[in-house]
């Protein structure tokens, strides 16, 4: 799959930009501040309608503007497909912000529009995954699973209301305002959905173990992903129910998993990356897992993602860059830089300037 072209009408900076793309390597030069994340944040919108970097919908409009749209056109099995995502602003404040979804200019539920583009981001503030909060790496690995699969999405979005019912309703039964019998329906929302969230995050982490022992890079066959998991259950929310009463909380379950990046070469026992790895072992333990990403789409997908690189290439050294452009090969990429010096590692790219 590619994208043949970009339309944006008032995104970010842009009021109205429209762009034509190589089905391989597209480099986007600018200067900080140019907009050049703008439009890998327009592409990864088209495939699944989150941002990687926006807190709220409303801050993708351009200033003092209603809507946004963002459409691409997307070869896809040598099919065009139209691709729009709208944001709409829903009230007189200005704030409350829609999604409406099209494809082939007829709107479509989210659950059919996730179906289409495949990417996979690339982006400076990922290297914090390593050694950041478990929060980070539990948003990271649910964005990347939701946009796969809407079964995930819907769960996780279920998952997370049962968890705020609960805890509110916790804090009642700790108050003597309400009953434990009132848990029953949020108990069993958060065992089906936490389940389900469980099955998805063990098969992609399965998956990455498994592409990394058979890597033929020497430095990522001895990194591995460790799940940390609480697997949710009526026996588990039982016998730690006066905890989470008078904690007023719910102390287990997906919302509290965690996973870390060891390296199996390390000697000690701890071979977590965050405590002893190096600057350049994380970044590479990083790398390392979009590769796996990457992987994980082709496999079970049977799609060749788009690859979207956020400025990455000053965050490596130069054997990664490799790892990088010797997948370049395969794929179309987005690369944004503010250095010249990128093109020389692809010649071929066509490039932008903004």
């Amino acid at each position: 799959m590619f994208l043949n072209s970009l339309n944006l009408q008032n995104f970010r900076s842009y009021s109205s930009k429209s762009v034509d793309f190589l089905s391989n390597v597209n480099l986007i030069f600018g200067p900080n501040g140019s907009g050049k994340t703008n439009i890998l944040e327009a592409i990864f919108l088209l495939s699944g309608a989150n941002s990687f970097r926006a807190s709220r919908l409303a801050q993708m409009i351009s200033w003092q503007k209603n809507f946004a749209s963002i459409q691409g056109k997307l070869n896809k099995n040598n099919e065009n497909n139209d691709l729009e995502v709208q944001l709409i602003k829903q009230d007189a404040n200005r704030i409350s912000v829609s999604h409406r979804f099209l494809v082939q200019k007829v709107q479509k539920t989210r659950k059919f529009f996730l179906s289409h583009l495949k990417a996979v981001l690339f982006h400076p503030g990922d290297i914090r995954l390593v050694s950041g909060s478990p929060s980070r790496r539990r948003d990271f690995i649910d964005s990347f699973l939701s946009r796969l699969e809407w079964s995930y999405a819907s769960a996780l979005s279920q998952y997370n209301k049962s968890i705020k019912h609960r805890n509110e309703l916790l804090d009642l039964i700790f108050q003597k305002q309400a009953s434990v019998n009132e848990l029953f329906f949020w108990d069993q929302s958060l065992i089906k959905n936490g389940n389900i969230l469980y099955q998805y995050r063990k098969k992609f982490f399965e998956s990455a173990n498994s592409f990394f022992k058979q890597n033929k890079n020497i430095q990522i066959q001895q990194i591995s992903l460790q799940y940390l998991t609480s697997i949710i259950s009526k026996e588990k929310l039982d016998s730690n129910l006066n905890f989470d009463i008078k904690n007023k909380n719910t102390g287990f379950g997906p919302h509290r998993d965690d996973y870390q990046f060891d390296n199996i070469s390390f000697p000690s026992e701890d071979k977590n990356l965050a405590n002893w790895g190096s600057g350049g072992q994380q970044r590479l333990a990083v790398l390392a897992l979009k590769l796996a990403q990457v992987n994980y789409i082709e496999s079970n997908y049977n799609q060749t993602p788009i690859l979207l690189l956020d400025d990455i290439f000053s965050e490596l050294d130069q054997d990664h860059r490799h790892l990088v452009v010797s997948l370049c090969k395969n794929h179309q990429v987005f690369i944004t830089t503010s250095s010249p010096r990128v093109q020389k590692l692809l010649p071929s790219a066509k490039a932008f300037y903004l």
